[in-house]
């Protein structure tokens, strides 16, 4: 994890926010349009089916089983008209962000390949990624914010002490994701679902023109994305920070080695956090819903 030490620019701005990504993307896009108290993943609400016992031969072979859980692909709704080219969604996307009736929603999309974009994003945060390019929603605004504060060490000779300087992340960075949390926590989930089930070809498509051939259909990789990141850790304690040159980084190396998606969260606050799972824990439910 990096983060820029110059308040004047804003590339450092684009990368964290490439995500709210599933934590807003996920919702956001999702849901339309658009990364614990739990350290652990949440119970899984539907279990792959067990495997048939296969009669062995003299010289078995040993089966690799994909570790990726896969998800039915949801029931097309019922459609009013007919969708959209997907070159041409963009306009018909924003409409339906607009009828959700959500303060804030369709300023923060970037209305350009919306889907596309959107589709690329929650595929890079099921990987634990962020995008930092062609992301589908603004970034926040201001840069990331760091305390700085001294401490008392010892020095060389003994009953000698020095300060040194050390940093923390500051709370002040919490309130730049506010206006987003806000935006994802007032969606209704069922209306959410219902615009993700009828634009779902559209996405399928797009995830299609990705070429990936071994993740399964575009809506399993959405739920795993959403359980990646229901799966970031809580912050314990104050996050302190080393400042090894131009960016800054978790001091402390287990939350340094942390996907990029995890260590957003962190940097977004306990209190956004929670909210942020809380409308992803609803969201999910309905989505693996038959």
């Amino acid at each position: 994890m990096r983060y820029e030490d110059r308040p004047s620019t804003s590339s450092g701005a684009l990368l964290k926010w490439g995500a709210v990504l599933i934590g807003l993307g996920a919702i956001v896009a999702v849901g339309y349009f658009a990364f614990k108290d739990e350290a652990q993943r949440p119970p899984k609400l539907h279990e792959l089916p067990t495997p048939v016992a296969i009669q062995q031969t003299a010289s078995p072979e040993p089966i690799k089983a994909d570790p990726r859980p896969t998800y039915e692909e949801p029931k097309p709704a019922p459609i009013p008209e007919p969708l959209p080219d997907l070159n041409q969604s963009d306009a018909a996307v924003l409409a339906a962000l607009k009828g959700l009736n959500v303060n804030g929603l369709v300023e923060m999309i970037i209305p350009d390949n919306i889907l596309r974009k959107f589709v690329r994003a929650v595929d890079a945060v099921e990987a634990g990624k962020i995008v930092a390019e062609y992301r589908p929603i603004a970034s926040p605004q201001g840069t990331f914010a760091v305390d700085s504060f001294n401490v008392k060490v010892s020095g060389g000779e003994v009953g000698e002490q020095q300060e040194v300087e050390q940093y923390r992340v500051s709370p002040k960075n919490y309130l730049r994701y506010t206006l987003f949390v806000q935006v994802i926590s007032a969606l209704d989930s069922d209306l959410a679902v219902n615009l993700y089930k009828r634009y779902y070809p559209l996405l399928n498509k797009a995830y299609q023109e990705l070429g990936v051939t071994d993740k399964g259909n575009f809506h399993s990789v959405l739920i795993r994305a959403i359980d990646k990141v229901l799966s970031a850790p809580d912050a314990d304690g104050e996050m302190l920070l080393i400042h090894p040159k131009v960016f800054y980084e978790f001091s402390d190396p287990a939350l340094e080695h942390l996907p990029e998606v995890h260590k957003l969260m962190l940097r977004m606050g306990p209190d956004n956090t929670e909210k942020i799972k809380t409308s992803l824990k609803h969201l999910r439910a309905k989505l693996v819903q038959k």
